[in-house]
């Protein structure tokens, strides 16, 4: 016999071996199988069969062993739902899984609280508010609460993990403490009483705002300020005092008035929009002993002062011998004594000096051609003093007038008419020149020089 080779012995062991194993199959009976119909609501999630993962619903597991087999569906958002089924042999089994929502959890907390909460405007209560029921996801609440600004808030809930958001609402008004210098100022706020100073004021609507302030002895106040929304704000404002005012008079009238050392005119005076506070008035006029005093003037005060004036001077009654002198008391010009009537003398009628402060003065008496008279007097409040002073005759030339003859004439002017002029060219001599006569005249220097 002959010998196969070797490739084709390998060949035909590997068919008869597939055919033993063939014929084994059909000798062995099959397993039965079954199948499984999932459906979820909603739709779309992943299932697992015996831990396994197979698809997502709607989902046909076939070729399924008899016996239980575990069926979980799971879904981002929602809570796990799991079933034990039995497969009994070639049947077909439904599972139908209603799947529930996750929500998370949200703890809504404000200032105020009782605020009203609201999403997508349906009121869901007031805080502080709990809510258990939201899905995963991101949310805008509306918070709001009478008197306030409404306000959104977002939430994102992407889990279980609670979520706490705080929410401050802005009041939708403005809040003003008003303060003055002037405790209990009546305020007026846009034209509504709102009580005295300090006052606190709440709910003014935003804007442009209107206070008013009233108070005794105080000039009335209107301020115009501009106030937000949630604004609180504090304001001190300063009122300016009502003015006073001060009548002085005195007794005689028409002296000076100096008030804190500055004159202010002569009384009778009246003084108006003086500053409440402490003045010092003073009162003088010449002859009179000068008075001060204090004044306190309040807000609004309206005073009167009357100062009694009491002399302080004495008179000097003088006569002079010649008359047509001149009088100087202290360098002042005083008065000029007059002749008598019908005099026949060259001596003087009384002259009064009057209103001389009482002292020592410096009396000086003049008279041109005359020697001038200085003596000191000594004035007693309310006295007269009387003096009759007889002055020395001075020569001194003070005129000359030349003829048309070429005469020259000098001596002390008595006097100028139409007619003539009257010489007296030496003591006691009078010499008197017709005008017709006159060529020449001039006024001379004490010197004898012509002017």
């Amino acid at each position: 016999m002959s010998r196969m080779p070797h490739a084709a012995f390998r060949i035909s062991l590997t068919a008869a071996l597939l055919l033993v194993a063939a014929c084994a199959r059909e000798d062995k009976p099959r397993q039965p199988t079954g199948r499984l119909q999932v459906t979820s609501e909603p739709p779309k999630a992943t299932v697992l069969v015996d831990r396994q993962e197979r698809g997502e619903t709607p989902l046909s597991v076939t070729n399924l062993s008899v016996g239980q087999h575990l069926v979980a569906v799971r879904k981002q958002g929602f809570a796990d739902a799991w079933q034990t089924t039995e497969i009994l042999g070639q049947d077909s089994r439904e599972l139908e899984f209603k799947l529930e929502p996750l929500a998370g959890l949200l703890l809504l907390q404000s200032t105020p609280t009782n605020a009203d909460v609201t999403l997508n405007g349906v009121a869901l209560g007031k805080t502080p508010l709990l809510l258990s029921s939201l899905r995963f996801g991101t949310y805008r609440l509306r918070i709001s609460a009478t008197g306030y600004l409404t306000k959104e808030v977002e939430a994102v809930l992407a889990d279980r993990a609670p979520v706490r958001k705080q929410v401050d609402l802005v009041s939708d008004s403005a809040t003003l403490t008003i303060e003055t210098e002037a405790e209990g100022a009546a305020i007026r706020v846009n034209g509504i009483d709102r009580g005295s100073s300090p006052c606190l004021v709440e709910r003014i609507p935003e804007g442009e705002v209107i206070v008013e302030i009233h108070a005794s002895g105080y000039l009335p106040l209107t301020q115009k300020i501009r106030l937000a929304a949630g604004d609180t704000q504090k304001i001190r404002l300063a009122l300016a005092p009502l003015p006073a005012g001060l009548k002085i008079v005195s007794l005689p009238d028409k002296a000076r008035v100096y008030v804190n050392n500055e004159p202010r005119g002569q009384t009778p005076l009246e003084l108006v929009d003086l500053a409440p506070g402490k003045y010092r008035v003073r009162v003088e006029m010449d002859g009179c002993e000068p008075t001060a005093r204090d004044v306190e003037l309040g807000r609004g005060d309206r005073k009167s002062e009357e100062f009694r004036l009491v002399s302080n001077t004495g008179r000097l009654e003088l006569i002079t011998e010649p008359d047509h002198v001149t009088v100087f008391v202290d360098g002042r010009k005083c008065a000029e004594t007059r002749a008598k009537p019908d005099a026949t003398t060259n001596i003087s009628e009384l002259q009064p000096v009057e209103a001389i402060t009482a002292g020592e003065h410096e009396l000086r008496l003049v008279r041109k051609g005359y020697a001038d008279i200085r003596q000191t007097i000594v004035i007693e409040r309310g006295k007269t003093l009387p003096l009759h002073l007889r002055l020395e005759r001075r020569f001194i030339p003070d005129y000359k007038v030349v003829t048309v003859r070429n005469d020259e004439w000098k001596g002390m002017l008595d006097s100028i008419t139409e007619d003539a002029i009257r010489l007296e060219t030496a003591p006691g001599v009078i010499k008197t020149i017709p005008q017709r006569d006159v060529k020449y005249q001039c006024v001379l220097r004490e010197d004898g020089a012509a002017q």
